[in-house]
C-alpha cells in the first residue's frame, strides 16, 4: 500500500553462522570492519540516516555478535568475492580508490591479510588479466606502505614517503614546510626521530623488526636512499606506491584530520598498540606484552592506558577497571606497586611533571582481526590512591580514579559498557 510511510519487519534469527550479513545488509556498510558492525547492531537507529529506525532484541543481538566474533573478514573468499563483484560492475580491474567510491570491501582487509599485504600481491595471485611483476624488494616496499600507513591515521609518514619518491634531499626539512603550509601542522623537532626511524626501519622491535628491514626510504643524511631511487626507475612500481600513498592521504582527510588538542590522535577513532606508540611519537615501538595495560615513555612524557572492557568486566569483580560514568574511571596498577612507587607518584603529580595520560578502550578483546582501541581523550588522576588486595589474596595493587577531560559520547559509552 503506497499510502504507508513505514514498514515493520519481524524476523527470527536461528543458529546461522552468517548472521553478520544482517547488519551489513541493513547498514549498507561493506567494509567488513567488525567493530563498526557491532556498533550498528547496538545503535543502528542512531547511525541510520533520516527517520528510519531499527531495533534488535537481546537474543538477536547475541546471535549476531557471536557470528561477527567468529567471522574471518580478512578471509580470502570474502576478499575475492567482493573484488569480483566490483570488477564486474566496473568492467575492468578496479583502482584502489574504486573500492571506496563504490562502497566495496575496505582495501585494508587486503593489506592486512597475512598472505597478501598489498593490492599488487592480491592481483598477482588471483587476477589472470594482471601481468605486472615486481622484485621481492619492491613488493616489500609496497607491503610496508600498504600495511602500516594506507589507513591514513597520520599524514606525516605518507607525505615523507611521497617526498622520497620525488627523489628529494633534506626530507625532514621539506616535510616540516609541507605540513605547515598545506595542513597547518606544526612539526616539532622532538617528533622528528620516530618519523626518521620508520623511514630507516629502526622503529619496529622484537620479532617484527625483520619483516620490513630492507624497505629503507632515507639514508643517514636524510636524503632519499639510493636503493629506492634505483627501484623507482620501474614506473609501474612508482605509480603503485603513489596510488597507495594517495589512498592513505584520502583516508586521513576523511577520518583523521581533526586531532584532539595538540596530539596526532582523533577522539573516538580506533588505534592499535603500534599506532599509539607511533602517534605518541615514541622513539621505537613497544611490544604489547611490555605495555601490560599502561606504559610511561620518558622522552615524550606520555602514558597511554589500555582497557579491555569485556575482558576486565568478567574477571575480578570490583577489582576490574570500570567506568563510574561517562567521564570517571576506576583503574588498578600493575600488581605489587606501592603508593610511594615512582609509577603512582608520577600519575598523581601531574601539576608538576605535566605528564599526558591518554585512554584507549576496546569492547572485545577477542577481535583478532582489528585489535583496535577507541581513543577517549586525556585523563587526570583525582581523589587519592588506595592500596587494595587483589582477589588472589596474594598480591596487592593501587586503585586510583581518573577523570576524562571530555566525557565519552553517550552512544559509544553505552556500546562499550553494554554487557552483551
Amino acid at each position: 500500500n503506497i499510502s504507508k510511510d513505514y514498514v515493520v519487519i519481524i524476523d527470527f534469527i536461528g543458529n546461522y553462522e552468517k548472521n553478520f550479513l544482517i547488519p551489513i545488509a541493513l547498514s549498507g556498510n561493506y567494509t567488513y570492519n567488525k567493530d563498526n558492525l557491532r556498533r550498528f547492531v547496538n545503535e543502528g537507529s542512531l547511525l541510520l540516516p533520516g527517520a528510519s529506525t531499527i531495533n534488535f532484541d537481546l537474543i538477536s543481538k547475541k546471535k549476531i555478535y557471536e557470528s561477527i566474533d567468529q567471522a574471518k573478514f580478512n578471509d580470502l573468499k570474502i576478499i575475492r568475492d567482493s573484488y569480483q563483484e566490483l570488477k564486474y560492475k566496473l568492467g575492468k580491474i578496479p583502482n584502489l580508490s574504486d573500492f571506496d567510491k563504490y562502497n566495496s570491501i575496505d582495501p585494508l582487509r587486503i593489506f592486512q591479510n597475512k598472505s597478501l599485504g598489498s593490492y599488487h600481491k592480491f592481483l598477482s595471485k588471483y587476477e589472470k588479466e594482471y601481468s605486472i611483476k615486481f622484485t621481492p624488494l619492491q613488493e616489500k616496499y609496497l607491503e610496508y606502505v600498504s600495511n602500516k600507513f594506507a589507513v591514513g591515521k597520520r599524514i606525516h609518514e605518507l607525505l615523507a614517503i611521497k617526498l622520497c619518491i620525488e627523489n628529494k634531499n633534506n626530507i625532514i626539512t621539506l616535510l616540516k614546510k609541507q605540513l605547515f603550509n598545506e595542513y597547518n601542522i606544526e612539526f616539532k623537532e622532538i617528533n622528528y626521530l620516530p618519523i626518521i626511524n620508520q623511514l630507516k626501519q629502526e622503529f619496529a622491535t622484537g620479532g617484527a623488526k625483520a619483516t620490513f628491514q630492507e624497505a629503507i626510504f632515507i639514508d643517514n643524511n636524510l636524503n632519499t636512499h639510493p636503493q629506492l631511487i634505483e627501484l623507482l626507475q620501474n614506473n609501474n612500481f612508482k605509480n603503485q606506491l603513489l596510488e597507495v600513498i594517495d589512498f592513505g592521504i584520502n583516508r586521513y582527510k576523511q577520518n583523521y584530520s581533526n586531532p584532539y588538542k595538540n596530539t596526532n590522535l582523533c577522539l573516538y577513532q580506533k588505534y592499535t598498540y603500534e599506532d599509539v606508540c607511533r602517534l605518541l611519537n615514541w622513539e621505537v615501538n613497544a611490544v604489547p606484552l611490555n605495555i601490560g595495560g599502561y606504559k610511561f615513555d620518558q622522552r615524550t612524557n606520555t602514558m597511554p592506558v589500555f582497557i579491555n572492557h569485556d575482558h576486565d568486566a568478567g574477571h575480578g569483580g570490583k577489582y576490574s577497571h570500570r567506568f563510574i560514568d561517562t567521564s570517571t574511571l576506576i583503574c588498578f596498577s600493575k600488581p605489587n606497586r606501592s603508593i610511594d612507587s615512582d609509577e603512582i607518584k608520577r600519575i598523581y603529580n601531574e601539576a608538576n611533571n605535566h605528564i599526558q595520560i591518554h585512554l584507549f578502550v576496546r569492547k572485545n578483546k577477542n577481535d583478532t582481526t582489528s585489535k583496535e582501541f577507541y581513543y577517549m581523550g586525556q585523563l587526570h588522576a583525582i581523589d587519592k590512591p588506595i592500596n587494595v588486595k587483589l582477589p588472589d589474596n596474594k598480591n596487592s595493587a593501587i586503585q586510583f580514579t581518573y577523570k576524562l577531560e571530555t566525557p565519552i559520547k553517550e552512544e559509544l559509552f553505552n556500546y562499550i559498557t553494554n554487557n552483551i
